[in-house]
C-alpha cells in the first residue's frame, strides 16, 4: 500500500508515518506540506491511502485539495485528519468525496481501528453526517448482555459521539452516560473503544 500524508507540520507527518508503518504493510510513503505539493506528487505516486489536513499554507485548503485528489485518484482512500471536530466540516468533506474524517486528538488504537474500517470500504464519519436511519435496525441486531439504554450508549459511543453529545441526544446527564459506559465495560470485560468497535463490527452496528 502506498501512503501519502499531507500536513504542514513535520512532527505530525513523521508520527503518523511511524504509527501506520507499524500497523500496515506500507510499500511507499510520501509527504506533502501543502495541497499543491500533494497534487503534484500523485502524478507520479499512485497513493492508495491519503491522510489530509484541512488547514494548510499556500492558498489551497484541505477541501480544495480533496476535490482535486479525488479526481486524480478515484480509487484511493482519502481521509481528512484534522484538529477541527466540526460537524459542518465533516459534512463538507463527505459531500466532496472523503472516505473518513478523523480528529488529531484520537489515540493510536482509535486511529488504526478507524482506518481498518475505511480500508474495508466503510465510511467513517460522525453519524450525524451520514444519518441515523439504520440505528433502530442495528440496535435490534445487537444481541449483547446489556440493557436497551446501554445498547443506545454503546451504539453512539462506537460511532464517535462524545459523552456530552450522547447525554444531549439521549436527554440524560453526562454522569449517567459515564455510569452506563462503566457498566457496559464490566459486562463486555473491556473499556477500550477499539475493542468496542470490533464487537460492534461483529454485530453489523456500523
Amino acid at each position: 500500500m502506498n501512503l501519502l500524508i499531507v500536513d504542514d507540520h513535520e512532527i505530525v507527518r513523521d508520527g503518523l508515518a511511524m504509527i501506520l508503518q507499524h500497523a500496515y504493510c506500507i510499500d511507499g510513503v510520501e509527504f506533502a506540506s501543502d495541497g499543491y505539493e500533494a497534487i503534484k506528487l500523485v502524478e507520479s505516486f499512485p497513493a492508495d491511502l491519503i491522510l489530509l489536513d484541512l488547514s494548510m499554507p499556500g492558498g489551497l485548503d484541505g477541501f480544495a485539495t480533496l476535490e482535486k485528489l479525488r479526481k486524480q485518484l478515484p480509487e484511493a482512500k482519502i481521509v481528512i485528519f484534522s484538529m477541527f471536530d466540526d460537524i459542518g466540516f465533516q459534512k463538507k468533506a463527505y459531500k466532496i468525496g472523503a472516505d473518513g474524517y478523523l480528529i488529531k486528538q484520537l489515540k493510536r488504537d482509535d486511529i488504526i481501528s478507524s482506518l481498518d474500517h475505511i480500508l474495508a470500504s466503510n465510511k467513517v464519519f460522525n453519524s450525524m453526517v451520514i444519518g441515523d436511519s439504520s440505528e433502530p435496525e442495528s440496535l435490534a441486531k445487537l444481541d449483547l448482555p446489556i440493557t436497551k439504554r446501554e445498547k443506545e450508549v454503546f451504539f453512539l459511543s462506537v460511532r464517535g459521539y462524545s459523552l456530552k453529545d450522547i447525554a444531549k441526544k439521549l436527554e440524560i446527564s453526562v454522569k449517567t452516560v459515564e455510569n452506563h459506559r462503566q457498566k457496559i465495560s464490566e459486562k463486555l470485560e473491556t473499556s477500550k473503544r477499539h475493542d468496542w468497535v470490533e464487537i460492534a463490527g461483529k454485530y453489523n452496528v456500523f
